[in-house]
């Protein structure tokens, strides 16, 4: 899991489009991501791509690249960031409507500016 983390950390990092999509590309081809319809409790049939190897990891590899490729095929490939908060190295996805994002979450955006307000009554 840490190597597939790693692959998609560095996919969605990429500095120019061609290389993300390149990236993204061969984990498309490494796992196998084949489409098929599932039908999970309480929901309709909807797309899965699994990969078509025999570990977890492979299955689960052929699901991320896909929905990378996806996210990027619908949003453009600069919806992918790193955390702007201090000490965070974690990665996001932004499916803001004007592409705005900073943080990975509310923890960390709570934490940003809560030291910019006590950073501005200090001075």
């Amino acid at each position: 899991l840490a190597e597939l983390a790693t692959e998609l950390r560095q996919a969605l990092l990429a500095e120019r489009p061609a290389d993300q999509a390149a990236r993204v590309n061969a984990m498309i081809r490494r796992y196998g991501a084949q489409p098929y319809l599932a039908e999970d409790v309480g929901q309709p049939f909807h797309l899965h791509f699994h990969g078509s190897g025999g570990t977890e990891v492979e299955a689960l590899g052929g699901e991320f690249a896909t929905a990378l490729a996806l996210i990027v095929d619908g949003y453009g490939p600069d919806r992918f960031g790193q955390c702007a908060a201090h000490q965070c190295e974690a990665v996001y996805i932004d499916l803001t409507r004007n592409a705005s994002r900073l943080y990975c979450g509310t923890a960390c955006t709570a934490r940003a500016k809560t030291a910019a307000y006590r950073s501005r009554r200090q001075t």
